[in-house]
């Protein structure tokens, strides 16, 4: 080998090296993130939804990492693996209670067992019978129409619907449901953050039960130190908390930081230094859920079996699976899973004005405090974790739609609609990309159902 030809192998070798280096720089804090989101969404849809790795793959998002993303699943113990070109490999294992966790290694058991209940053909919402005839008052054509709304590709601003399940009650009586391919009424969906209204409605169950006070200060280690000692129960129901925190899903955002790397979400939140004095500023923070979630799994010793006992099973919502974080802390910010009917269960117990089959659930007045607009959320309006309709000033976020409408709200435009005024619960799941909140067309669906059910009966 000739010396030029030497100096050129070398030359080519130190630049690929390089080049090599300069990629592994740049994807370092981005590949775990990517893994880490990989793994534990694959892993919820083919265990927790029981829907095909295929599929799941289907739901990882749109950017230039996904094609090099490799995933498998894995037996005893259950677990799904991502890694990028075999390297940032992650892991999250599933558990049938508490669905799956990223965790280093397999997290112990959850020890306990989830109910379920055989109800046979008994009507929604007390079984999950076949939907019963319309009443007279119902225009089964218009109310067709409006659903269609919700699963039509063809929108002319170029919005993507995936819609993958639409239910509609009135008064307690199930009048519609429809879903889309490969999915029916018995798939559990993510709600993402609809996950933080069931928190606000555990939070209500704890008080109810006489183990928190609104008005208690939040005990967290370090917080003794500092003007956090001053966060109150209240504080974290309200996102008035004033911690700071990244509700931006980019690598190296705290929001994402927290969801997709094994640890201890409600530790990472509370973590966090204040931005704002307690009580002085609204902050929308995914973070502030959490913490909120440890402060009612430790009241009254509930544990990792906080929603199950006390919501899940009371309401007969067979199907919830409130997943957990490596620690064993519920991650009640974002990953709970739920078929249409149970996420409908949920809003009428809200409709019913926390009552649930005779049986007060939440403290009376909880509902309606639930829905009173906090005054620091300016902008949009909000509750004790519920987006509200009517704001402060009066102005309507959705001029269509009564004032007291009221909705749970999760990425990719999942809701739980509650309009009392209307008797109606309407949920909707689906993949709709950009078009998160109600922009996918929640508005012009929730509009035609109204003009379809006619007045309450009550």
């Amino acid at each position: 080998m000739t010396g030029k030809r030497r100096v050129a192998l070398f030359s080519t070798a130190a630049v690929l090296a390089l080049a090599a280096g300069g990629v592994a720089l740049y994807l370092g804090p981005i590949a775990p993130i990517a893994t880490g989101y990989a793994a534990k969404i694959a892993c919820s849809a083919v265990y927790v939804a029981d829907r095909s790795l295929e599929d799941a793959e289907g739901d990882l998002p749109d950017n230039p990492l996904v094609p090099f993303l490799r995933l498998r699943t894995e037996e005893e113990p259950r677990a799904l693996r991502a890694s990028l070109l075999g390297l940032w490999a992650s892991t999250a294992y599933h558990d049938e209670a508490t669905g799956c966790t990223l965790a280093e290694q397999p997290p112990s058991p959850a020890g306990f067992a989830r109910v379920t209940h055989d109800d046979g053909d008994a009507p929604w919402p007390v079984g999950d019978g076949p939907l019963p005839e319309l009443p007279d008052d119902v225009d089964a054509a218009a109310l067709d129409d409006a659903i269609d709304l919700a699963f039509t590709e063809d929108d002319p601003d170029g919005r993507r619907r995936n819609t993958r399940a639409v239910v509609v009650a009135r008064d307690g009586q199930l009048l519609a449901e429809r879903y889309g391919d490969g999915f029916d009424a018995a798939t559990p969906l993510l709600g993402w953050s609809m996950a933080k209204s069931v928190a606000s409605a555990l939070a209500g169950v704890a008080v109810e039960a006489g183990e928190l006070d609104l008005d208690d200060e939040v005990a967290r280690p370090g917080w003794e130190v500092d003007q956090r000692s001053a966060i109150t129960v209240e504080h974290l129901l309200t996102m008035t908390d004033g911690l700071t925190f990244e509700e931006v899903y980019d690598p190296g955002t705290d929001a994402t930081e927290m969801l997709f790397r094994p640890g201890d979400v409600g530790a990472f939140a509370a973590g966090q230094p204040l931005a704002h004095a307690p009580g002085s500023h609204w902050s929308y923070s995914s973070g502030t859920t959490n913490i909120l979630c440890d402060v009612l799994q430790e009241a009254g010793d509930a544990g990792v079996e906080l929603a199950h006992e006390r919501l899940f099973v009371p309401l007969g919502m067979t199907s919830a699976v409130l997943e957990a974080d490596e620690s064993g802390g519920l991650v009640c910010s974002s990953f709970l899973y739920a078929t249409a009917r149970d996420w409908a269960r949920f809003g009428q117990l809200y409709l019913d004005d926390g009552v649930w089959e005779g049986e007060r659930i939440l403290p009376e007045g909880w509902v309606e405090d639930s829905f009173t607009p906090v005054e620091q959320a300016v902008d949009t309006p909000y509750g004790y974790q519920w987006w509200l309709n009517e704001g402060p000033d009066g102005d309507l976020r959705m001029p269509s739609a009564p004032a007291d409408a009221a909705w749970a709200s999760g990425n990719e435009g999942q809701q739980v609609v509650v309009i009392p005024s209307a008797g109606l619960v309407v949920v909707r799941l689906g993949f709709s990309g950009a078009f998160s909140g109600v922009e996918w067309g929640l508005e012009p669906m929730l509009a035609g159902i109204l003009d379809a059910v006619g007045e309450p009966a009550g």
